[in-house]
C-alpha cells in the first residue's frame, strides 16, 4: 500500500461508506496508472545533496512541531514522575511526546492512588460498621429515635400553641 492510500484510508475510513468507496476508486485508478509508486524513494546518484540552508529550515520546522512550553503544573508533573530533578532543571521547550508520555503516567499514577484510597476507604466503612453493630446500633433505630423526638416536638409545640 503505497503513502497516498494509507494517508487517505486513515482519513476518510471512518466518515462513512460513500467515502470509502471513492477513496477506493481513486486508489483502483492511480495503480492502473501508476502515478503513485509503492517502492521506496531513493535519490539518484548524480543529484547534489541537500543544501545547507533547506536542511536548517526543517529542523527548525521540526523542532518547533516537537516542542512543548510546559507551564508551572506540567513541570511539576515532570518532576512528579522524575523526568528532571526539580523544577529549575527543566528547560523551556521540552518534546511534546515525552509531555504526553509524563502526562500518561501522571493519570495512571493518580488512579492507582485513587483506588488504594477507595479500597482503605471500604476497609475503615466495614470496620466502622461491624463496630456499630457490636454496639447495638442501627440505621432503622437512629430513624425510629428521629422520629420520636420529632414527634415529641411536635405535640410540645402544639400544646404550647393552645395555652
Amino acid at each position: 500500500m503505497n503513502f497516498f492510500s494509507a494517508c487517505g484510508l486513515a482519513r476518510i475510513a471512518t466518515s462513512g461508506p460513500r467515502q470509502l468507496r471513492s477513496l477506493n476508486g481513486l486508489i483502483a485508478r492511480s495503480q492502473q496508472t501508476g502515478l503513485y509508486s509503492t517502492g521506496s524513494v531513493e535519490p539518484q546518484k548524480g543529484s547534489p545533496p541537500a543544501s545547507d540552508a533547506s536542511q536548517s529550515v526543517s529542523a527548525t520546522a521540526n523542532l518547533s512541531a516537537r516542542t512543548h512550553a510546559p507551564n508551572n503544573l506540567e513541570k511539576k508533573m515532570l518532576v512528579f514522575t522524575k523526568k528532571y530533578k526539580s523544577v529549575d532543571e527543566i528547560p523551556s521547550l521540552i518534546n511534546q511526546e515525552v509531555m504526553e508520555r509524563c502526562r500518561n503516567q501522571v493519570r495512571i499514577k493518580v488512579a492507582n492512588y485513587m483506588m488504594i484510597a477507595t479500597a482503605i476507604g471500604c476497609i475503615i466503612m466495614i470496620l466502622s460498621g461491624k463496630g456499630a453493630q457490636e454496639r447495638g446500633e442501627s440505621v432503622q433505630k437512629m430513624n425510629l429515635d428521629w422520629h420520636k423526638e420529632y414527634n415529641e416536638k411536635a405535640r410540645q409545640e402544639k400544646a404550647e400553641s393552645k395555652n
